[in-house]
């Protein structure tokens, strides 16, 4: 059986769509580092009620997604659950479940995550088609980094930041704008 970790860093997003998959690439650039159980990190993609189980009794949480919200394209912030709104949807599907859908799971069922925190990353091209724009690309050592702060564990940001691009490193400081009432796709 395999110890789980009290934290958790899940990156979601269609990674088909371009940077709609910021979360899994972001997720990926961490789980490439040794960890030693101090961090589980998921590739969650399509997140569906299937996450509640990854989700549950966590002590952090932090979930990196794609955000459009009018904002300079690679610009990071960070959300509470309290500060989205999720979309209006029409019909309900196992297809269409969200994050926010498998976090009100967890709290319905007595086991919700103690502190969830949203990473988003604003878009630049959400087309057809593999790989990042190039300002969401540069973005993303920043988002691992403030993922990382959020969790409680920047220390380990500091062995990796001569991997950061010097763009990365500027546009992506300590102070990150915390942003209210968004929508969540």
């Amino acid at each position: 059986m395999t110890t789980r970790s009290c934290n958790l860093l899940l990156g979601v997003g269609n990674v088909l769509r371009r940077d709609d998959g910021v979360g899994v690439y972001a997720a990926r650039r961490v789980r490439g580092h040794a960890l030693a159980g101090r961090l589980d990190v998921c590739e969650a993609g399509a997140c569906g009620f299937e996450a509640g189980a990854t989700l549950a009794g966590r002590h952090r949480v932090v979930v990196v997604d794609a955000i459009d919200a009018g904002l300079t394209p690679g610009a990071i912030v960070v959300l509470r659950t309290d500060e989205l709104r999720p979309a209006i949807r029409t019909g309900v599907s196992l297809h269409d479940a969200h994050v926010l859908d498998a976090l009100a799971e967890t709290r319905l069922l007595g086991c919700a995550p103690g502190r969830v925190r949203f990473v988003a990353v604003q878009v630049c091209d959400v087309s057809a088609g593999i790989g990042l724009s190039p300002p969401v690309a540069a973005a993303v050592p920043g988002v691992v980094r403030v993922a990382l702060n959020e969790l409680g564990l920047g220390w380990l940001w500091r062995g990796w930041i001569a991997e950061a691009s010097p763009a990365a490193r500027v546009s992506c400081g300590d102070s990150v704008p915390r942003a209210e009432g968004f929508s969540w796709n």
